[in-house]
């Protein structure tokens, strides 16, 4: 399996799950602007999708380390997130918010592993000399991922309309499960072999990343930079169909409008 499994593979599988992750925040926040109308729940679906991923993803990263397949769980948690943005989507007006709002919670849970449960799989695909030059290859699909995914999103918004740019999100998501479940098994790992619970792997990572001040600060700078890069990804639409207020009225050419959402003197 290792030698059939091919670094293209990997970086299509990995690009595709990373671009679909990156897109599907936007998309999903637009969609909740053009069929819910309101800003507030908008907002809110892109902060509970977002908010329990936080949570979620240090557990499924221990479990993914832990697994005997770990490709299989990660298949699984594509599944899950691409799933969740599919009943979001058809629940948008038509499902209480708040019902709507406990779906975004849920799917949002295993979302950092759409993009970081790749690279810990890297070293089971590319061996020897060769890593190096590998992780430089995935660190680069991390930026592609991140410049491609909203502009992916609000430019089929544009074009489709906003439930569109969801449903192409999870197809991208859907597109990355061939390359999730072909990836290579841990050599030699026998089952039980681990003796520790994931609670007591979470907090020992805790105690290395606080123990190493130069990795501290390093995570608390990604922490601060991931913050800031979500609120302004939840800023710009908004400011965007604020700019087509023309004349004391909605413009029908605005961000979000031809058809995905009208307004009306308000």
């Amino acid at each position: 399996m290792r030698r059939r499994y091919s670094l293209r593979l990997y970086l299509a599988g990995a690009v595709a799950a990373r671009a679909g992750d990156e897109m599907s925040g936007p998309a999903l926040m637009l969609a909740g602007f053009a069929l819910a109308g309101s800003t507030v729940e908008a907002s809110s679906l892109l902060a509970g999708i977002t908010i329990s991923a936080a949570v979620g993803g240090p557990v499924l990263g221990a479990l993914l380390d832990r697994a005997g397949r770990p490709g299989r769980l990660l298949a699984g948690a594509l599944v899950m997130y691409a799933a969740g943005l599919g009943v979001i989507l058809v629940g948008l007006g038509r499902l209480p918010f708040a019902v709507t709002m406990v779906i975004a919670v849920v799917t949002g849970l295993p979302g950092p592993a759409l993009s970081g449960g790749w690279t810990a799989q890297l070293p089971r695909v590319v061996l020897g000399d060769r890593l190096q030059r590998a992780n430089a290859f995935d660190a680069m699909t991390f930026s592609v991922a991140s410049l491609a995914g909203p502009a992916l999103a609000g430019g089929v918004a544009e074009a489709l309309g906003a439930p569109s740019a969801v449903v192409v999100s999870v197809v991208l998501i859907a597109l990355a499960l061939p390359a999730a479940w072909l990836l290579p098994a841990p050599p030699g790992r026998a089952r039980g072999a681990r003796t520790t619970s994931v609670i007591s792997d979470l907090v020992a990572g805790m105690r290395i990343i606080v123990g190493r001040p130069p990795l501290a600060r390093a995570t608390l700078t990604s922490i601060v930079s991931c913050v800031a890069q979500g609120m302004l990804t939840a800023c710009i639409p908004l400011l965007g169909e604020r700019g087509s207020w023309t004349a004391g009225r909605w413009s029908t050419a605005g961000p979000i409008s031809g058809g995905h959402l009208h307004g009306s003197g308000r």
